[in-house]
């Protein structure tokens, strides 16, 4: 007997029952009135007897998984919105990853491409002296640098500022021999200071990175930490450029 025989079968033997139960009732037997739900379920039974009987024996596991996938799927949505409203939130997932090494660090994008103009920074409390030095400027579509120096000094460390947007397949490397690595914040950013072990001779290296604007940010000076992070928390926008 086919699949299909059986169907028609079983659907004839549930037709004629459900016709004698109903022809056999008495006026003495309590009154029997179906919800909403038993009609439907009834009528389905009765439009496909195996598919509502195969629907009824589906293994639990089925049905865990089913639940599983929803909240998967709640959470992703959740995540989605998250991400659409709140830039720091989607800067948190996909922008970048920190890489650690024996001797260095690498700060991999992969966040997506920009095409906006670069926002202008500046430093607004320099040391005392020190000043622009304008031929080794540097302004890329997506990297901004600047360097300074004291023009009443010999031999002085130059201070070196930049900025970069981190996009997809950028990176930035950090070496981390002969220095201290410490964590750190700067305006409420979390950043890290490569503190040269000589650092009064040798330029130390501060990072740290504005999720919201996409935009991490690197200072090198041959001063301590107190000094190099009070630069840094110097820097200011000057310009928004849209």
């Amino acid at each position: 007997m086919t699949d299909q025989e059986l169907d028609t079968l079983m659907r004839r033997v549930l037709l004629d029952s459900l016709k004698l139960n109903l022809e056999g009732a008495t006026g003495n037997e309590l009154s029997f009135e179906p919800t909403p739900r038993y009609q439907r379920q009834m009528t389905a039974m009765l439009a496909d007897p195996l598919k509502w009987a195969r629907k009824r024996a589906r293994p639990i596991w089925k049905k865990v998984i089913q639940k599983v996938a929803v909240i998967l799927l709640v959470f992703s949505l959740s995540l989605g919105s998250l991400m659409a409203v709140s830039p720091t939130v989607r800067a948190a997932v996909i922008r970048w990853v920190t890489e650690w090494y024996e001797t260095h660090i690498t700060y991999r994008y992969s966040g997506e491409q920009i095409t906006d103009e670069m926002p202008q920074y500046e430093i607004t409390d320099l040391p005392e002296g020190y000043i622009e030095d304008e031929s080794k400027r540097i302004e890329w579509p997506e990297y901004i640098s600047f360097t300074f120096y004291n023009p009443n000094k010999e031999n002085d460390q130059k201070i070196i500022f930049d900025y970069t947007y981190m996009s997809q397949g950028g990176a930035s490397d950090f070496v981390t021999e002969d220095s201290e690595v410490l964590s750190v914040t700067v305006n409420g950013l979390e950043g890290q200071l490569f503190l040269a072990d000589d650092w009064e001779n040798t330029r130390s290296i501060l990072t740290w990175i504005d999720a919201e604007r996409n935009l991490q940010f690197t200072l090198m000076a041959a001063l301590n930490e107190i000094d190099i992070l009070h630069i840094a928390e110097s820097v200011s926008l000057v310009e928004m450029i849209k």
